[in-house]
C-alpha cells in the first residue's frame, strides 16, 4: 500500500513529529509550532542563530540529534517549517532527510466547507489507524478516531485515503475524538526557500 511508505517521512521533532516534505530546493519539516522548544523571535534582525533549533530531529522514536532552522511559524495556527541549519550542522540534517519519505500536501478547501471524509493517524507505535475528519471551515475536526490519540503524535501528519497530506495534529480535546488541526494549504510553504538568509513570512499569503 502507498499509506506504508510514507511512515518513513514522519520524523522526531523534540517531543512531538512532523513529516518531510519536498521544499524550493530542499527538503523541509512541517511540524506543530507547539513541538518547538520555544517560539523564534519576531526580528530577523536578531540573526539565523535565533532561530535555529538543537539537537530537535531524529527518525521517528529516536533521540533527537540533527538541529533546523525555523523558517515559518504560525503560534496561532500552531504551524511552523524547518530547514536546514547553516553548513555547521548541515550534515545531519541533509542525511536524515535522505533516509526520509517525502510526503505530498492535498487541497483540503475543494472540498465543501462541511463536509465528512476518512482519513488515517500514525500511531506512536508506528501502525496507521483510521478516523473520521469534518471540515466546517478553517481547521479541521477529527473525529471517531479507532485508537487513542497521544499527545506525542502532535506534529503528525493527517493522511487522506489517496495519501496526501491534509492536515497536521494539533490538540487533543478527548482521547478519540475532537481532535482540532489547522487544514494544511500550500501558501505555507510560501518564502521557504533553500536560501537560509531570505526572510520568514510572519503571515499567511
Amino acid at each position: 500500500m502507498i499509506i506504508e511508505r510514507l511512515k518513513s517521512g514522519v520524523i522526531t521533532v523534540g517531543h512531538g513529529r512532523g513529516f518531510v516534505v519536498e521544499g524550493a530546493g530542499e527538503r523541509l519539516v512541517i511540524t506543530a509550532a507547539h513541538c518547538l522548544p520555544f517560539l523564534p523571535p519576531a526580528l530577523p534582525s536578531l540573526g539565523l542563530e535565533a532561530r535555529t533549533y538543537g539537537p530537535l530531529l531524529a527518525p521517528r522514536g529516536e533521540e533527537p540529534r540533527a538541529w533546523a532552522l525555523c523558517r515559518f511559524v504560525d503560534p496561532i495556527a500552531d504551524i511552523a517549517v524547518l530547514g536546514s541549519p547553516d553548513n555547521s550542522h548541515a550534515d545531519d540534517y541533509k542525511a536524515l532527510m535522505g533516509t526520509a519519505t517525502a510526503l505530498s500536501i492535498g487541497d483540503a478547501f475543494r472540498h465543501p466547507v462541511n463536509f465528512w471524509a476518512p482519513a488515517r493517524l500514525l500511531s506512536l507505535d508506528g501502525r496507521w489507524f483510521s478516523c473520521t475528519i469534518r471540515h466546517f471551515g478553517g481547521p479541521l475536526w477529527i473525529t471517531h478516531a479507532a485508537e487513542r490519540v497521544h499527545g506525542g503524535m502532535s506534529g503528525s501528519p493527517i493522511v487522506a485515503e489517496a495519501g496526501t497530506v491534509i492536515g497536521v495534529v494539533c490538540t487533543t480535546t478527548s482521547p478519540r475524538r475532537g481532535v482540532l488541526t489547522p487544514a494544511f494549504p500550500t501558501t505555507y510553504l510560501d518564502g521557504c526557500s533553500a536560501t537560509p538568509s531570505q526572510p520568514d513570512r510572519s503571515h499567511r499569503g
